[in-house]
Formats: C-alpha cells, structure tokens, sequence
C-alpha cells in the first residue's frame, strides 16, 4: 500500500486513531470455522484428516512426528543456519528463566501463593505462505521454561515427496526439537486446533492452546477457549514507530515497513514531529509499496503527543528511534518496546517472545511468557480467628446458611 501522511494539527489524536482503524474482524471466520471444529469435536480425527486434504492437500493416518524424526531434521540443517536457530534458543531460555516467579511465595502467616504449570500445552507453528520456525522458539520454550510436562506441537503437513521427505517442514522441526517440544503434528489451521483442544486421537488432548496464525487459525482458538485455555487471539502484525528528529530516514523507514510486509492487513505507523523525516521517510517507503500492507507516516506536534497517541492506538510492538527513546517509560499500551533497536531483531534474537497482543489487545494483556503457561494457586494452611468471626457474619449477611454452618462448626469446636 502506498504510504499515507496524516497530521494530528488536522485530525487530532482521535482523528488519527480513527484513520489507524484495523480493518480486521474475526466474526466471519467464526462462522466459517464453526462447522470445521465441531465435527472435529464429535468425529474426531477422521473429521480433521479430511479437512487437511481438503484444505492442505494432504492427511498423514499417522500425523505424529517424534523427536528421534524432529532430530533428524534438526541434524540435516545447513550449519550456519543451525547456529542461528541455536543461537536465539539460547536467548529465549535465558529470557524466560530470568523471568520465572518463586515458585511458592508466602502472602501472609500460614498462606502461600504457589505458581502451578499448564501440565499438556499445544503450540500452533504456521508455515502457510512462508514458514516460520522462529515461532517455534518464541512458544514451546516459555512453555517448556515453565514447567509444562508436555508440549504437543501443531504445523502445516508437507505433500509426500517434498520437504525431503519429511511430514511438515524440516527447519521448523529442527526448530521444535531445539525448543523441547515433546511430539509434533503433522496439522495445520482451524483442524489443528480443534484437534489439539478436542483429543482427535492419534493427537493428544492437551490443557492450552497457544502460538499465532491466520484469522482461521485464531477463530478457531476463539470457539475452543474454555474448552481449553488460550494464549491470546491475535491479528494482523503492527508496529508504531516513533521517531525523533535526529533519526537516521533509512533505519526509521525500514523499520516501519518490516512489520508491515507480513500481509495486506499488517500495519506500519510512523510517528515523528519532524516533517522532514516524514517526508523522506515517503520517499524511502514508496517503492515497496506493493510488497507491504498499511504504511501510515504520522507527524504530531511533539514527544508529549507521541506519547498519547501510542496509548490510544495500543501497538503490538513499539519502537522508539533518538530522542523518543525518552518514552520508554511514558506508554503503557503496547506489546513490546524496542529503544534503538530494529523491531525485527526482536521477532527472532533479543529473547522475549514475538507472540505479542495485536489489535488494540495491548491495553490489557502483554506478550507471550512463561506465565502464560503457569497457574497461580493459593495454598491456606492458617486462619485467624478474626478471620472466621468476619466470614461467618459475611455469610450470614449474604444468606449463605450452610457457608455459615461449616464456618460455624470450626468455631463451636472452640468455644466462639
């Protein structure tokens, strides 16, 4: 899409906000996706293998994929690219490691909150127009950080004879038997899903289900929640980044488009006071412009503005170039912040994971972690006497009889 200059002096924050629109709904893939999960759910794996040669051309009888075949795979990788896929592994376990909580914590005398795995997740790994064995990394390792006992990992099936003669692509199972993922399948899309959630034997049921997808892959995740825990139901990629006036054009510019050549509906906003970065900013972006989605070049009246806007908009990742770095602590509503760096480092190297809340999410969740995959469970083993008194009347009041005759029972036994 050609880039779009648009001017808070004409339009204010709101104004701008409004014209930033996603122009993403998940209700008509719900509908679609309906019939898909559940015959799945009531037919099990003979529905899902059907709509794999249906939708992908092809169904394995025997979907699973095992580590010793994940192995294989990871041992036949060219070496620099292996080295690569070890490397980020690295980062992200030493990541997520860092940002595991105690696993008991007392809150008060004779009370612990205690922090719980997900003990079976499954992890969707896209591989549609390209594949992407960085997802791989950025969700079966917190998984695996935090403690799951079992993570069941889904992709996109390869036809008989390529993929060198594996079921799915060789790199991204080289990627999840470096991640730790405990079996693979064979499964892409919607069918994935409800496979995973639902229990199609040979695939095993599992307790969540989390990763990225296309729009018929997160409404498949929307009609399974409940059945099964999900991470989040993300869209479209987007970025926003903020530039100040003493940018390099070219890193701004790049930056921006980065994020946005993932589809049609990716966006990529770039939000500066200085008209003149803008400008050339344009210019650098207009020969892709049939390679990206949604290019937006926004100018605002300073770094306080900027500040608003990224709050309003709620970017799934934020970047922040020269003196924007200032804001780093100003913005509340955003997946991930970048201060200096590219954010497409991030989506494979720096560590935190790039599964990451998109349109508008941001204001209320963040990225992928491994407390994501972790339950917090509180464990009482004492229990003032004041507190009983104030239970048992607080029962009382709400007309619970027999909350207030077990409490009540407690407190006979000495003499209240």
């Amino acid at each position: 899409m050609k880039p779009v200059l648009l001017s808070t002096r004409d339009l204010g924050v709101e104004g701008v906000v409004r014209e930033l629109k996603r122009p993403y709904s998940l209700a008509p893939y719900i509908e679609r996706v309906r019939p898909v999960v559940e015959e799945i759910a009531s037919r099990g794996y003979e529905a899902a293998c059907r709509y794999s040669e249906r939708f992908d051309g092809v169904c394995y009888e025997d979907p699973l994929i095992t580590r010793e075949e994940m192995r294989e795979a990871y041992e036949g990788l060219p070496a620099a690219l292996r080295e690569a896929i070890d490397y980020a592994a690295e980062r992200i376990e030493e990541y997520h490691e860092a940002t595991l909580p105690p696993r008991r914590v007392e809150a008060l005398p004779g009370i612990e909150l205690t922090w719980r795995p997900v003990r079976r997740v499954g992890v969707y790994v896209p591989a549609g127009l390209k594949p992407y064995p960085s997802t791989a990394l950025m969700t079966i390792i917190p998984a695996r950080i935090a403690g799951a006992e079992e993570v069941v990992a889904a992709t996109p099936p390869c036809r008989p004879g390529g993929c060198r003669g594996f079921k799915a692509d060789p790199v991204i199972l080289a990627a999840m038997y470096r991640a730790g993922a405990s079996v693979a399948v064979a499964l892409g899309g919607a069918q994935a899903v409800a496979a995973m959630a639902y229990g199609a034997s040979p695939v095993p049921r599992v307790d969540m289900v989390a990763g990225p997808g296309g729009p018929y892959v997160t409404a498949a995740k929307a009609l399974v929640a409940g059945v099964v825990g999900v991470d989040m139901l993300a869209g479209p990629s987007e970025i926003m980044v903020i530039a100040g006036p003493d940018t390099d054009p070219v890193e701004a510019a790049l930056d921006t488009l980065a994020q946005a050549e993932h589809g049609p509906l990716s966006t990529g906003v770039l939000v500066s006071w200085s008209r003149k970065l803008l400008e050339k900013a344009m210019e650098l972006a207009a020969p892709y412009a049939d390679r990206v989605g949604r290019v937006y070049m926004v100018e605002v009246s300073g770094v306080d503005e900027a500040a608003e806007l990224a709050d309003a908009y709620a970017p799934e990742h934020l970047e922040l170039l020269g003196e924007a770095a200032a804001l780093e602590q100003r913005v509340a509503n955003t997946g991930a912040v970048s201060v200096g760096h590219p954010v497409a480092v991030m989506d494979y190297a720096a560590g935190p994971s790039h599964v990451l809340p998109t349109t508008g999410s941001a204001r209320w969740r963040g990225g992928l972690s491994v407390y994501d995959f972790l339950k917090p469970v509180a464990v009482v083993r004492e229990v003032p006497r004041e507190a009983y008194r104030a239970a048992y009347r607080l029962a009382s009041y709400e007309g619970f009889t027999l909350h207030a005759k077990s409490i009540g029972r407690r407190m006979e036994k000495w003499g209240a």
